[in-house]
């Protein structure tokens, strides 16, 4: 009896640190033990978890903000159908920025496959057109042919545009619409018989661009548009061919353009260069009638349907 109770105390006295020690080996991970003195021994916990591997990102060459300049050459053609005609070349600077909410510049960051864009640019050219047409006697409206060379005209066309992208593998698809406006400055008042002409248009420019690849290296790509006409302004100096009639401001309500073009476009982290084929066109309508009158004498001038049509090259560096 006295042996049986000797052992029932001793296993009393060893469980509670078999089972401290049991315990603590399921709640620690992870633990070291460092040498130490005597009979005790210092541990140490590690809980840190090994920092995840960087992914490189899926599409380097698709940025979330883009800026761009470069320049542009191409063929103007101006006509008033069965009046007048105008024809030369420009030469002009493009520039641009593009955002991309949606695109991350982290490589730990999961990609979205698609969002929201918003893009400003604006371009500015000059160039020297040749006039072929005639020459109207207001009192008489009798026309005479007349012709001039070297005309100074200068053009500044300015763009807001928002769009949705999406992509599909590594091409990049965008819808977009937005506000633009374009003011050209043709100014003849050299000649004797000439004047300075201003052109205002307001527009709503609705697109699609494609881009074939968003990887390293070379991709095409292309762009369509249609140009809603909202509002034109015409105004003609006609002081400057002769100071007793005064300058005429036409209303344009009615009309419409487009413009398309292709991209072939080499790309890498650093940049993108661009070489874009395109044309740009507009079809405008008859202005409103606008009345002067001189020495007892009614006038009434219009600013005749006209078309414009712009086809040329655009070299563009994208950073």
């Amino acid at each position: 009896m006295r042996e049986r109770l000797i052992l029932c105390l001793a296993s009393l006295v060893f469980l509670p640190r078999f089972a401290g020690s049991t315990f603590a080996e399921a709640a620690l991970p992870r633990r070291s033990y460092a040498e130490g003195t005597g009979s005790e021994a210092s541990i140490s916990t590690d809980l840190t978890a090994a920092p995840p591997a960087a992914r490189p990102l899926p599409y380097p060459a698709l940025q979330n903000k883009l800026f761009d300049i470069g320049t542009e050459v191409y063929h103007f053609e101006y006509e008033e159908p069965g009046l007048m005609e105008e024809k030369g070349l420009f030469y002009g600077l493009r520039f641009g920025y593009t955002g991309r909410g949606w695109v991350t510049p982290s490589p730990e960051a999961s990609p979205a496959d698609g969002g929201t864009m918003f893009r400003a640019e604006g371009r500015l050219a000059f160039g020297q057109v040749d006039y072929d047409g005639s020459v109207i006697d207001l009192e008489t409206n009798d026309r005479t042919p007349y012709s001039m060379d070297d005309i100074d005209d200068w053009v500044f066309e300015g763009r807001l545009l928002l769009g949705a992208d999406w992509l599909h593998r590594s091409a990049l698809n965008t819808l977009y619409l937005g506000i633009g406006y374009r003011y050209l400055n043709d100014d003849t008042s050299f000649d004797p018989v000439g004047y300075e002409r201003e052109s205002n248009y307001l527009y709503l420019p609705v697109g699609y661009q494609f881009d074939g690849s968003n990887e390293t290296g070379w991709s095409l790509g292309f762009g369509a548009e249609f140009d809603v006409f909202i509002s034109g302004n015409q105004k003609s100096h006609l002081s400057d061919a002769d100071p007793t009639y005064p300058d005429v401001d036409n209303r344009q309500d009615s009309g419409y353009g487009y413009r398309a073009s292709i991209k072939l476009q080499h790309k890498s982290k650093n940049g993108i260069f661009v070489l874009e084929p395109f044309i740009r066109y507009w079809d405008i309508d008859d202005s409103e009638i606008e009345y002067f009158e001189v020495s007892g004498t009614t006038y009434e001038v219009v600013e005749p349907a006209n078309e414009t049509t712009e086809y040329g090259l655009s070299i563009l560096w994208m950073f």
